[in-house]
């Protein structure tokens, strides 16, 4: 068991991953970037964003295997599975699942502006320099 936990790749709990200004700054953007998807859907967007927003969350929040069952269901359609999505499906589809990580990365943002987190500093933005 042990070789097992040893290949999960985590930071050691006392080093930073970036400062908590610079998240809030990336989350602003993140925010920013989904009600811009949010208002004009485009699939490569919402890819693109939803890939940065996955990106930053692992960073500083670590890797999730397991899923709420209600993040699970975000998106689906009444279609079964396999079927493909008109234009309006597809945008429903993505209004639903923009909506809801938006709601994730607000919840973070206050959680962090007003408790921090472990993995971010109060210093100056030199870890992100270092990168």
């Amino acid at each position: 068991m042990r070789g097992i936990l040893a290949a999960v790749a985590t930071p050691p709990a006392s080093r930073s991953v970036m400062s908590r200004r610079r998240f809030l700054s990336l989350t602003d953007q993140l925010i920013a970037d989904g009600e811009a998807v949010l208002t004009t859907p485009d699939w490569n967007l919402f890819r693109a964003w939803l890939l940065n927003s996955d990106e930053l969350l692992e960073r500083v929040w670590g890797r999730m295997d397991r899923y709420h069952l209600a993040w699970l269901n975000v998106g689906r359609d009444s279609a079964p599975p396999g079927s493909p999505l008109d234009s309006p499906g597809t945008d429903r589809f993505i209004a639903e699942v923009v909506s809801a990580k938006l709601a994730v990365l607000r919840t973070m943002k206050s959680a962090v502006e007003r408790r921090g987190a472990a993995m971010l500093s109060d210093g100056p933005d030199q870890i992100e320099e270092e990168r």
